[in-house]
């Protein structure tokens, strides 16, 4: 895994204590795993956004544009989702489609990280089952996260370019992408530049 230091997480948990402190250390750890598409990209580790800032920002995002955008869904459970939905990055570690990566495989290892983090919670089954159900992304609730999930990774792409690192296009043609919802894109379309054709047919 790429970390920003080598904290050894078995030094921090033990058999016996709480199933709640254990599990906020294990997920502390996202602060610690970098976003590896950025670092693969070129974004030097002093500036790289880690997967704990990613989620943070999906769940801003999520609280932010709900209200206008989905005030129909549960806004408790978009946001647990948020926040979860990358979890199992823990133990698994960040795996881009450049590590090429089998999906079921990348699946399973995520799955059994949320799992053996989340199964011994008091809510450990409801959470689980949230997870899941943002893996599966059926629910509206799972559709709008998957498309603050993208929109997050753009608007940090439009971060990264104001700072002055390049070769960035790809990340801003899969944001866009990643939003199906019509309104949301022209939402962004000013602040995600994108330059095909084929990007900007479907805003």
């Amino acid at each position: 895994m790429d970390t920003k230091s080598q904290v050894a997480i078995d030094k921090l948990i033990s058999a016996d204590i709480e199933p709640t402190v254990r599990a906020w250390f294990e997920i502390n750890q996202l602060k610690n795993l970098f976003r590896r598409g950025w670092l693969q990209a070129g974004i030097p580790a002093e500036s790289c956004e880690s997967v704990a800032e990613h989620s943070f920002g999906v769940a801003t995002l999520c609280i932010l544009l709900l209200p206008e955008f989905a005030p129909q869904l549960d806004v408790e459970r978009v946001v647990i989702m948020a926040l979860l939905h990358d979890v199992g990055e823990v133990y698994a570690g960040d795996i881009t489609p450049q590590d090429g990566l089998d999906e079921h495989v990348k699946l399973v290892a995520e799955m059994e990280s949320v799992t053996s983090i989340l199964n011994n919670l008091p809510v450990g089954q409801e959470y689980l089952q949230i997870w899941n159900e943002f893996e599966v992304g059926e629910t509206p609730e799972a559709q709008f996260v998957h498309q603050m999930d993208r929109l997050e990774m753009g608007l940090q792409a439009r971060v990264y370019t104001e700072q002055g690192y390049c070769d960035l296009e790809h990340f801003y043609h899969s944001a866009i992408q990643g939003i199906s919802d019509k309104v949301l894109r022209n939402l962004v379309g000013d602040v995600i530049p994108v330059d095909s054709d084929a990007d900007r047919s479907i805003r």
